[in-house]
């Protein structure tokens, strides 16, 4: 179930290591950690771009609530996004991109990182490092997921990297 070190070694930020060891530090032998495991306190420096996504399985089609979602997400989407269905955020083309990903993460019961466009009304010059992260009640099947979102302005990123560059245009 759980992938171990070869995931950590494709994460490029080290801001993402650290949360995804934290995470790895609440599973327990193969079972998942619940939302209850992890402790605020534990990944207090992340706290502004976490976010809790719920598996809401109310119709046919399951969709995906934000639960919560940290303060510094009002910086990228002029809004609140707590409480709303990531199918409704003005994400454009990226909510179909997230809804693949998190129905990944509920099928295949495990963390997924990487990197994309915001696709936000105030997310346009930046990339967005992520990372998903599986909780479950029950310690098998996913009923939640944490996040955490690292934003790096894309010139900051063409300066270091201008081999890059393309990658993120």
């Amino acid at each position: 179930m759980l992938q171990g070190n070869a995931l950590r070694e494709q994460i490029i930020i080290p801001e993402q290591r650290m949360f995804y060891d934290y995470w790895r530090t609440k599973c327990n032998d193969s079972l998942l950690p619940s939302r209850h495991d992890i402790s605020p306190e534990g990944i207090k420096d992340f706290l502004p771009t976490v976010s809790l996504i719920e598996l809401c399985q109310s119709s046919d089609m399951p969709r995906f609530r934000f639960r919560l979602a940290g303060t510094a997400f009002w910086d990228y989407f002029n809004d609140e996004i707590t409480g709303q269905y990531v199918d409704e955020l003005p994400l454009g083309s990226r909510c179909k991109y997230w809804d693949r990903i998190l129905h990944k993460i509920c099928h295949t019961k495990r963390p997924t990182v990487g990197v994309t466009r915001p696709g936000t009304p105030n997310g346009s010059h930046l990339a967005q490092f992520w990372v998903r992260l599986p909780l479950s009640d029950d310690g098998v099947n996913v009923n939640m997921i944490l996040g955490f979102d690292h934003f790096v302005k894309l010139s900051a990123i063409v300066e270091e990297n201008p081999h890059k560059a393309a990658i993120y245009a």
